[in-house]
């Protein structure tokens, strides 16, 4: 009886078999059930019968030799919604959807922590974080309680970013971030922050706290943010513009293929065609060398965009490093996008499109790359350039205002300065030579050497007094013809694009993000112009704004700081009197201060705080730097022939005493490298 129950059991094994090696095909090196015909036995269908992610398949190499189950690779998309506060779970590779029905009504902000196979997504209606158990057991549509939750601190969720047992929380309310900790049977809110921009997406890069900037095109860095959190208001280390963004919202970092991607929603009103996406490769290398203010030039670069990719209003991103995959919630048009072979981007058709309805924040998870956050930025530094109108020297020093190295150049006086440390080259603006020049691998030149301009803009110049850089723009103030000279900058040469006359006295100029900002010289005056780059005509340009700094006498120099929001400008007071009666300014919550005042009126002396007197050793400051990471301000004092800094400079008035006094005849301009 047993042997015929044994040769029953192998008669049954046997028919198996065969109908599995059935299910080969000669042409076929990977089935899946889409592949078979709906007659052929179950056990031939290429998946493990869930729709889970852990699909199988049969990989028979070209023949009908036994074949090798392999377990598919678990790849999955975490997508919150805004309009009912569902999770929707795809499997990416086994092209599949688990939906989890919670609570919450509205959702914005979502992650998934493997290693304790829990979801925490950020509810908008109940305005809380809440943390979902077991969520890998639960392989069908399913209704899902909370496990536990923060207590409810959330004014308007948009995003979350994780390291760790930190949670932080973007929430665009009122811009703050919350930051919680996690211990796994609870939240604790640790700090409620005040950033002082409108916040959306987050992302960790190492101990890193990146931030975009809504409303704009700007992205925002906090250098060690757990360690730095506090409550109150925490200004970010770095903030630096996006070329070719219209307005961001989704970002994500992938370490281990050092990646930023950013979304670009474009006009908020469209929500259906304008939409894009960047992918910043080699992100360490390029942020990191960017001074505060700086420009990410769109070369450096891949965008997609067009009417191919479906993407209208991409409100959030995530990265797969295995398959070099992004992954966009599309909320405008209702869908959750892949694309794959990006290449040189453009106008590309999505290769992964599902349909979702008020799909909003997105996480991808899978063994390979769950928690590559990378690293933190390194090699941060701060130099001050400074030029000599007497000898063309170029003196450096460093953030504590110790003296690097005094280098001897082309020129035998100049004017204008800029350092980049993407291309490690010095421009400066030659006053003897009256032209741009160019010096390369600057940080390997040694105290005291001489160096000879690699190459040059043409002598077209009449009396250069202050240069600006914006990406690959360089924006010369000449005093002499009263006019701004636009130069495109590539690496290896200087070309004059046009000549713009402001229809006043010029000096000092800065930008703010896209939009220059000038001194109005032989006033106490200063003009905004609105993406300024945009004038690419030849002729007479008109200040969209023009307004007086209260208790100026006569400004020269001027500097802003994107981080801080600060504007400093310098006053010379009498021009007669190069030796006792200069001052510089400062003005806190520039944007705000500036946004209010109209276009003739004035910011009130009361809304600034002024240092000067006998003590300051201010007679003719002629530029000033501003270091926001030590609140530090630096003057060329060229009265009294000197480098100047005086520290905490937020909350310094009256007859002050500098904390750094370096004597430099001739002192003409400043530039401050601070990355």
């Amino acid at each position: 009886m047993k042997n015929s129950i044994f040769k029953i059991q192998n008669l049954g094994f046997a028919l198996i078999i065969a109908l599995f090696f059935a299910s080969c095909s000669e042409d076929d090196d990977f089935m899946t059930g889409e592949d078979m015909d709906d007659d052929m036995p179950a056990m031939a269908t290429c998946d493990d019968g869930i729709m889970n992610g852990d699909e199988t398949g049969i990989d028979c190499g070209g023949t009908c030799e036994p074949c090798t189950a392999d377990t598919g690779r678990r790849a999955e998309l975490y997508v919150t919604n805004n309009e009912n506060g569902n999770i929707s779970l795809y499997s990416v590779t086994g092209d599949s959807l688990v939906t989890f029905t919670t609570n919450a009504t509205a959702a914005e902000g979502i992650y998934y922590d493997a290693a304790n196979d829990m979801v925490v997504q950020a509810s908008r209606s109940d305005m809380r974080l809440d943390a979902y158990s077991d969520i890998s057991t639960l392989m069908e549509d399913s209704e899902v309680t909370a496990a536990y939750s923060s207590s409810a601190d959330l004014e308007s969720p948009r995003e979350l970013a994780v390291n760790g047992s930190t949670y932080v929380v973007a929430d665009n309310g009122s811009n703050k971030f919350f930051v919680y900790t996690n211990n796994g049977t609870g939240f604790s809110l640790m700090n409620t922050i005040e950033v002082p921009f409108p916040v959306w997406g987050i992302t960790f890069k190492g101990e890193d706290l990146y931030a975009v900037v809504d409303s704009s095109s700007d992205l925002a860095v906090f250098y060690d943010f757990e360690a730095n959190a506090m409550d109150g208001e925490m200004r970010p280390s770095k903030r630096v513009t996006i070329e070719g963004i219209v307005r961001t919202h989704g970002l994500t970092y992938d370490g281990t293929d050092d990646v930023m991607i950013m979304t670009d929603i474009g006009d908020a009103a469209n929500g259906t065609d304008d939409g894009a996406f960047h992918v910043i490769d080699d992100f360490s290398t390029k942020f990191d060398a960017l001074s505060d203010g700086d420009l990410l030039t769109v070369d450096m670069q891949t965008r997609v965009a067009g009417a191919s990719t479906m993407l209208g209003n991409p409100i959030d991103v995530a990265y797969d490093s295995e398959e070099n995959a992004v992954y966009i919630s599309e909320i405008g048009n209702g869908k959750v996008l892949g694309f794959t072979n990006i290449g040189d981007g453009g106008d590309l058709a999505p290769s992964y499109s599902m349909d979702l309805t008020s799909a909003s924040s997105i996480y991808f998870s899978s063994d390979e790359t769950d928690g590559n956050t990378g690293m933190a930025s390194s090699n941060m530094m701060t130099e001050l350039y400074v030029t000599n109108n007497s000898d063309g020297n170029i003196t450096v020093y460093d953030g504590s205002g110790n003296l690097i190295k005094s280098v001897m150049t082309d020129a035998t006086a100049a004017e204008g300065i800029y350092y980049s440390a993407m291309n490690d080259a010095v421009i400066q603006a030659s006053r003897s030579g009256m032209m741009l020049e160019n010096y390369s691998d600057f940080s390997g030149v040694m105290d005291g050497n001489t160096v000879s301009a690699d190459f040059t803009g043409d002598a077209e110049l009449m009396s250069p007094r202050e240069i600006a850089v914006f990406g690959n723009k360089v924006v010369v103030s000449d005093n002499d013809m009263h006019m701004f000279y636009v130069y495109s900058y590539d690496g290896s040469s200087f070309t004059l694009e046009n000549t713009l006359d402001p229809g006043f006295n010029v000096w000092g100029i800065t930008f703010k993000g896209g939009d220059l900002i000038a001194v109005v010289d032989s006033s106490s005056d200063i003009a905004v112009f609105n993406d300024f780059l945009d004038n690419d005509t030849d002729g007479m340009i008109t200040p969209d704004k023009r307004i007086t700094i209260g208790g100026i006498v006569r400004t020269h120099g001027i500097d802003y700081s994107e981080a801080d929001d600060v504007l400093v400008l310098t006053d010379i007071g009498d021009a007669a009197d190069a030796n006792t009666d200069g001052g510089f300014q400062v003005i806190q919550n520039f944007s705000m201060k500036l946004d209010a005042a109209t276009d003739g009126g004035m910011i009130a002396q009361s809304e600034q705080t002024r240092v000067a007197g006998a003590s300051t050793l201010l007679g003719n400051p002629i530029d000033i730097a501003y270091d926001h990471k030590t609140e530090t301000v630096f003057i060329a004092e060229v009265g009294n022939g000197k480098v100047l800094a005086f520290s905490n400079a937020l909350n310094l008035t009256g007859d002050v005493a500098p904390d750094v006094n370096n004597d430099l005849a001739a002192a003409s301009s400043l530039y401050l490298y601070n990355n």
